[in-house]
């Protein structure tokens, strides 16, 4: 949008001076504002994953688990859900997915872990997301800043939805992920 506005600066310039010149930049404007319109329909569009407008976050994760499956075939994948399902508000669903998906891809890359747990707990109180596997683990306090984005990102998407995040890991003891977030 900075582009658009510098075009319509310099259109505004030429505008009596060079007919052909404010043609050209106007029809740079319009590209421009094409482009831009687009982004900012995928970037809202991605605000929302595409998994949950099809249905729940537990339906979602059981797609992603299956997706999953397919593409990592030497690592099993267990999933289950304890208690009685409830939907949480949009934005903790959408935060939770993310994580679950961001500790799935980072046991699939990093761990090296021939088998993943995925549980959903509804508990009456408050729901938890837990991810364990049994890979080759790390020193949760030994991350070098530059690789942890990841768990960085969940920390903050923690943060943002008013839930714990517990990080359990060891080397050579697998890693486990614990989201758990109060039922409001």
């Amino acid at each position: 949008f900075t582009g658009i506005l510098a075009q319509v600066g310099a259109a505004n310039q030429v505008l009596t001076d060079d007919v052909e010149a404010t043609g050209a930049h106007l029809d740079l404007i319009k590209e421009l504002a094409r482009t831009g319109l687009t982004e900012a329909r995928r970037s809202v569009f991605a605000l929302r994953p595409q998994l949950l407008e099809e249905g729940s976050l537990q339906s979602a994760l059981h797609r992603l688990i299956a997706q999953i499956r397919t593409a990592a075939m030497d690592t099993t994948l267990y999933y289950e859900i304890e208690g009685t399902v409830y939907s949480l508000p949009a934005e903790v669903e959408t935060n939770l997915l993310r994580m679950g998906q961001e500790a799935l891809t980072n046991a699939i890359r990093h761990a090296n872990a021939d088998e993943i747990r995925v549980q959903l707990v509804y508990d009456r109180d408050q729901f938890c997301l837990r991810v364990r596997d049994n890979g080759q683990g790390f020193g949760v306090g030994s991350i070098p800043s530059s690789e942890g984005f990841g768990l960085l990102g969940m920390s903050e998407r923690a943060e943002r939805i008013g839930a714990q995040l517990t990080i359990r890991s060891q080397p050579g003891q697998g890693t486990e992920i614990i989201v758990t977030v109060n039922r409001k």
